[in-house]
């Protein structure tokens, strides 16, 4: 394995996948108006988004009171238009399918996440520590709720055409 393999598999592994999804999976119960589950093909989505560096940047540089649509408006920023990382993101969800599938695999195994009864995913009440994690891992899982906290305001064709994917 390349040096840069090995370094993408140290920041890109299913246990800090499976972390991300938790947490994306319990802001978005929290934020929903129903405390629902998150729907499934949304978590095609996470992982893609927030190991993804323009992507991640740009969720940052979003407050979470803005919203899924000022986040994908900054792509076509006409002084830096970014817009080609958000049409690729059908692509590179398609791509790191596997690597979300380790991800559940992993939050389910380790009891992080579970499926209810007609098939969403919902997040253990595990305490979170963010002081004690480092901040790469802060930045990254405070990404993953931001997309929780706008996910859960918007159905399903609505994130569809905001961010230009197929479910």
């Amino acid at each position: 394995m390349t040096t840069l393999g090995h370094e993408m598999r140290l920041v890109q592994n299913p246990a800090l996948g499976a972390v991300i999804l938790w947490r994306f999976a319990r802001k978005y119960s929290d934020s929903h108006a129903l405390h629902s589950a998150v729907p499934l093909p949304l978590c095609a989505l996470v992982l893609p988004m927030v190991w993804h560096q323009e992507t991640a940047d740009q969720i940052a540089a979003t407050r979470e009171a803005s919203g899924l649509r000022a986040f994908t408006a900054k792509f076509s920023d006409t002084k830096n238009s970014q817009l080609d990382a958000l049409l690729a993101l059908q692509r590179r969800a398609a791509r790191w399918r596997e690597k979300t599938l380790g991800a559940l695999h992993l939050g389910f195994g380790s009891n992080l996440l579970r499926l209810d009864e007609k098939g969403g995913l919902l997040a253990s009440d595990e305490v979170w520590a963010p002081a004690r994690q480092p901040q790469t891992v802060r930045n990254q899982t405070n990404a993953a709720e931001k997309l929780g906290a706008w996910f859960a305001t918007m159905t399903l064709r609505e994130i569809s055409v905001t961010l230009r994917v197929r479910f």
